[in-house]
């Protein structure tokens, strides 16, 4: 057998290991599911001893796997991103790790935002503070548990955490440390962000700060003992998942893109340098010199559609309905549908909690095809308002997910974004990603692009068809207008639910 590199996926709830060959080929993989805690209502946080347990079990089952572990070149490590993961001096955990979907720090966001000091902290960064982001959740901690700040010497992410157990060091990488730690110009630390919140000491919490393919230890006895792999290991920095997917998916160099359409639409675009200004919401992550991500992760995925057969596709499966669909001209003859179907609304390109799904133009002529495409279409516009935000042009978009299984549906993307639509071979791309980092760091790719573009293997590739994406333009600018007009209308209906519920609540008894 020959040279090995490993990736380590460390996903909300459930973390992957597979070992790939050096030309992006998977030779095995190991999961295990990661137990989440909800001690409240709007708190959600995790185990880190448990998700250092998990994760040692999926990567000994890995090296076990291999006949010559002594092959393994290196180790890359991903995972969700942002949260807050404490560790004191000693390297212990502080507590239990509070998660990236926890929402009990939402009020510090809000007042930031209402004082100025958020879309100072975003202009810095580039990205726009959430309630799971870590500084509003050590300015939570540093009023609600003080006990817990003063015992913290490290704040992570989680793969940061993984890391620290694999080699003893204490660092992070630029993507994870982008939101809200990075002055997105210079690539470091920012000197001010911390002096912009209460939270004293703050900055002596950060980890060391590497580059995405640098090397920042080996592994340790201890961590060899865990896992299985040979002490002396190189460990690499890594990178946020969504950075580390879209590499693991083929999109490194300028202008790619990549998409993964699933429970919500995560769209990111490969940047050479911070765009001057950023438009609508989302997140910009710098990666190493002259490679920047501009991300956006829509809230209109596929749930619009598992939505939409089961109340319109009278129990037909995908491959009957679909070429009825294919015979509907675009824009479904006049119906149009806003795929916010989420109870959370959209939080990218805008932010609206408010917003929801609806179809507009709707005509006794309209069929329940009518219906299925124009969500199939609605879905589709989302994404490209996505990338229509971006700072950038796209000059091929890599899909995967859920919906790149649809040669139907990836043609409309194609069409619709005026864009090549590829498909990439494979499924574990945040892992292959990171694995291709550890790679570029120890020397068997010459830098990001080369490894990517020597181990990615394009499964199928869809061509816009020009006379369809000009139709498109068009039904994209109403799209764009007829929610913007919603705005309002949105909220107005907020309120009268809110009004509903509060009459036909019970009334109190004294």
């Amino acid at each position: 057998m020959g040279r090995v590199l490993i990736g380590i996926d460390a996903g909300t709830t459930r973390i992957k290991s597979v070992a790939f060959d050096l030309d992006g080929n998977e030779l095995h993989r190991a999961a295990r599911d990661n137990a989440l805690k909800q001690p409240e209502a709007g708190k959600i946080e995790q185990d880190m001893e448990q998700t250092w347990a998990m994760t040692a079990e999926t990567i000994r089952e890995v090296v076990d796997s291999l006949d010559e572990p002594d092959n393994i070149v290196g180790v890359g490590v991903t995972g969700q991103g942002d949260g807050c993961w404490l560790i004191d001096e000693a390297g212990d955990p502080v507590r239990d790790a509070i998660l990236w979907n926890d929402s009990r720090a939402a009020k510090y966001v809000n007042e930031w935002e209402e004082t100025g000091v958020a879309p100072l902290i975003s202009n810095i960064c580039g990205s726009d503070l959430f309630p799971g982001s870590s500084l509003p959740i050590l300015q939570w901690l540093a009023d609600e548990e003080p006990e817990s700040i003063e015992r913290a010497d490290t704040v992570f992410c989680s793969k940061d955490w993984l890391k620290y157990r694999l080699t003893g060091e204490r660092t992070t990488d630029r993507s994870d440390a982008s939101l809200p730690f990075i002055d997105i110009e210079t690539g470091e630390y920012s000197d001010v962000v911390p002096e912009l919140v209460d939270v004293d000491g703050i900055d002596e919490l950060l980890p060391r700060l590497e580059p995405a393919s640098e090397i920042i230890g080996d592994v340790t006895t201890e961590g060899s003992e865990a896992t299985g792999l040979p002490i002396g290991t190189p460990v690499v920095s890594g990178a946020i998942d969504i950075v580390a997917s879209g590499i693991g998916s083929g999109a490194a160099r300028t202008g790619d893109s990549s998409s993964v359409v699933g429970t919500t639409s995560l769209n990111q675009m490969v940047l050479s340098e911070p765009p001057e200004e950023t438009k609508g919401t989302g997140f910009l992550f710098a990666v190493e010199d002259d490679f920047y991500v501009r991300a956006m992760a829509s809230m209109a995925g596929t749930p619009n559609l598992d939505w939409a057969f089961e109340e319109f596709a009278d129990d037909k499966d995908f491959t009957e309905v679909v070429p009825d669909l294919e015979e509907l001209p675009i824009g479904s003859e006049g119906a149009l549908y806003h795929p916010y179907l989420s109870t959370s609304g959209e939080r990218s390109p805008f932010l609206k909690t408010s917003a929801r799904a609806q179809f507009l133009g709707l005509s006794p002529e309209h069929s329940k095809e009518h219906m299925l495409r124009a969500v199939y279409e609605g879905v589709t516009l989302a994404m490209r308002d996505c990338y229509e935000h971006m700072s950038g042009e796209s000059t091929r978009i890599m899909i995967s997910g859920g919906g790149a299984r649809s040669d139907f549906w990836c043609q409309m993307f194609a069409d619709c974004l005026d864009t090549p639509i590829s498909v990439p071979a494979g499924d574990e791309f945040g892992a292959k990603g990171v694995a291709f980092l550890a790679g570029v760091a120890t020397g068997v790719y010459d830098d990001i692009a080369s490894a990517a573009e020597e181990t990615t293997t394009i499964d199928r590739t869809y061509e816009p068809r020009p006379e369809c994406a000009s139709q498109y333009d068009e039904w994209y600018e109403y799209f764009r207008d007829s929610y913007e007009a919603m705005f309002e209308v949105w909220d107005t209906r907020e309120d009268a639910m809110d009004q509903l519920e509060s009459a036909a609540a019970p009334p109190q008894s004294d």
